[in-house]
């Protein structure tokens, strides 16, 4: 096991989104599928005071089929500064190499000015009703880096056990493949129906469970030898349903 926490990637490979859905041009596709790390403003967080939250479950255990479960565990975010963008050497030297609670999130909001920082709070987990997480609600999102982070954190925090990045890494090859592939399906799923609905995106979701619930595709996602194969599978399906 590595003896400390490596240092957060800046912002630049930290986040993969950040915006409000229809406001900014780089806020979160609506088509994104759900992943640890996503970040949504205007949340009831039971028992705390913070309106905001990052959803902390698994993507396997959040879900079930393609729907989410009725409840999913959040970690409220709040502001640490509101002017200082603590992003950097400097920054985690001084705030964040030691606050093993805390997952920082710099400049969060993605302003110019007074862009400030957000930190994820360990300490204070909330269960949440899934109907909580409308998709106009979600503000940002982890690259996959930030999301190995994110992970090496909590699991320090909760264990004061130190897991490799490198060990993370290997374990969520096989969702995060996941993620990208629902990704491509939903989104030329609805491309080709010429609908952005709720109801679309559920549909093409389950289209995309169905499919790689079949045949043991998604164990097989999971095997480095036979990624390859099923990730052109699965491409192939997309261009003869929805590209033809």
């Amino acid at each position: 096991m590595a003896e400390q926490l490596d240092q957060i990637p800046c912002i630049g490979e930290l986040y993969a989104y950040r915006g409000v859905p229809d406001v900014d041009e780089d806020a979160p596709p609506l088509v994104l599928p759900w992943h640890q790390g996503d970040i949504f403003e205007n949340v009831n967080l039971p028992g705390l005071v913070s309106t905001m939250g990052m959803l902390f479950l698994h993507p396997c255990t959040m879900r079930k089929g393609a729907a989410l479960v009725d409840h999913v565990t959040m970690i409220a975010v709040e502001e640490f500064s509101g002017k200082k963008v603590l992003d950097g050497d400097e920054a985690w030297d001084r705030h964040w190499k030691s606050r093993y609670a805390l997952m920082p999130l710099a400049n969060l909001r993605d302003r110019e000015v007074r862009g400030g920082t957000h930190v994820a709070d360990f300490s204070k987990l909330a269960t949440v009703p899934s109907s909580e997480l409308n998709r106009g609600k979600r503000i940002a999102t982890l690259t996959d880096t930030g999301r190995l982070h994110l992970l090496q954190r909590s699991f320090h925090h909760f264990s004061r056990v130190v897991v490799p990045l490198g060990d993370l890494r290997a374990g969520m090859r096989g969702v995060n493949r996941e993620i990208e592939l629902q990704h491509d399906w939903v989104e030329a799923a609805c491309d080709s129906w010429k609908e952005w609905t709720d109801d679309s995106l559920a549909r093409a979701e389950q289209e995309f469970d169905a499919y790689l619930t079949a045949e043991e595709r998604r164990r097989r996602l999971s095997d480095i030898q036979q990624e390859t194969d099923i990730v052109c599978e699965v491409m192939k399906e997309i261009e003869s349903r929805y590209k033809s």
